[in-house]
């Protein structure tokens, strides 16, 4: 039964990690249209990964199958989760979030509003991103069949 639960908090971690993805696209949309902000390097450099970073996460094979399915038992469909497309996500997103600390920076960006709601929404979406390859990566060593030697 703990196995489940583990699962099932992993899934709802993923759910809640797409939420903040859509919340961040939005809110670029909507930043884009301040000229300052769109016309700063930085920022253009943070929504180039971020947008790597979603492209990753949606090429993720697990991923998809995972958002696609509620119920997955199949040890290696789990670690399917933590293929090279959703480490790429992860670094992208590193690198976006550095990005945007440096745009934050000018002070005619720093003071838009909607900067503040993406930085706190881009730090929401990393800590859950982080909880999420920790939580597979323990509910996969904690599940690795047990292999027999010869």
């Amino acid at each position: 039964m703990d196995k489940n639960k583990d699962f099932f908090s992993i899934l709802t971690l993923m759910q809640v990690q797409n939420t903040y993805i859509n919340q961040v696209a939005r809110l670029i949309y909507q930043i884009c249209s301040d000229f300052h902000i769109a016309t700063s390097t930085d920022f253009q450099d943070f929504t180039a990964h971020f947008t790597t970073f979603m492209q990753n996460q949606a090429g993720s094979e697990g991923y998809g199958r995972v958002l696609n399915s509620i119920q997955i038992y199949h040890y290696a469909m789990l670690e399917r989760l933590l293929d090279s497309e959703v480490l790429a996500a992860a670094e992208q997103l590193e690198l976006a979030i550095s990005h945007l600390e440096l745009a934050a920076k000018e002070p005619k960006i720093r003071i838009n509003p909607h900067i503040m709601l993406l930085t706190q929404s881009i730090c929401l979406l990393e800590e859950t991103q982080l909880k999420i390859i920790e939580s597979l990566e323990t509910f996969i060593l904690d599940n690795r069949p047990v292999q027999l030697q010869n």
